[in-house]
């Protein structure tokens, strides 16, 4: 297989224009992609055709031949492959992720592949906020996969707690900049009350330097008041 981009999302592929690499025939669209989460391998993918989308084709991943950023060509067999081969996989988007100490702290929304091979590059799992983890999507290693059910995967929670928040798109790169806002008037308020509690500082040195040029012009004052008191008597 050939494949213009060296890791792609799996989200990516949906919907993505299906055509025969040997006729030119579009074939459909792809709706699922199924992955071996044993091996943590892509292993073929389901298009869609037809009135209603009601025509469904089955390939192998050995037989997509290039992903190109508009479609993917696949070489099609004397015989497409059958669901039945496919289907017990599924796609495993939406299962339950939890940890080998028994805690769930998300599920599954994503993944990564390498497109030559299918493998899987990295798991994306959204965090419902556990042990103070902030919400969002992070990253999983397929090390880190202990076991695997239809419902649930477990996985090693100290890779979970050194997991590194997904950051790259649009939406990320939205959310990253909300965050600089939020940041960076979090820090103006903290210098608006800093300021805030200078200023009975402030004005008490105002008051003392005031009060010392006031004692001195009195000083003055006294000085030339005794001065021309002198010159009278004289």
């Amino acid at each position: 297989m050939s494949a213009k981009a060296a890791v792609l999302k799996q989200s990516e592929l949906l919907n993505r224009l299906v055509l025969n690499r040997h006729t030119a025939e579009e074939v459909g669209r792809v709706i699922q992609l199924w992955l071996d989460l044993q091996a943590h391998r892509v292993v073929g993918l389901t298009c869609k055709s037809g009135f209603l989308g009601g025509k469904k084709h089955h390939f192998t991943w050995e037989q997509v031949n290039t992903i190109g950023s508009d479609s993917i060509l696949v070489n099609s067999l004397k015989e497409e492959t059958e669901s039945e081969t496919l289907e017990p996989l599924d796609s495993r988007i939406g299962v339950e992720v939890w940890t080998d100490a028994g805690n769930k702290v998300g599920k599954l929304v994503d993944y990564i592949i390498e497109p030559e091979t299918g493998a899987v590059v990295n798991y994306l799992y959204s965090s419902s906020g556990w042990q103070g983890i902030m919400e969002g999507i992070y990253t999983l290693a397929p090390a880190a996969v202990s076991s695997v059910a239809k419902k649930r995967i477990i996985v090693l929670e100290a890779a979970v707690k050194n997991s590194e928040k997904y950051t790259e798109g649009v939406h990320e790169r939205m959310s990253q900049a909300a965050d600089f806002i939020r940041s960076d008037y979090k820090k103006t308020l903290q210098h608006v009350e800093s300021l805030k509690q200078g200023v009975p500082q402030v004005t008490d040195n105002l008051t003392d330097q005031a009060k010392a040029a006031g004692d001195k012009l009195k000083e003055r004052f006294s000085e030339g008041k005794d001065s021309s008191k002198k010159k009278d008597e004289e």
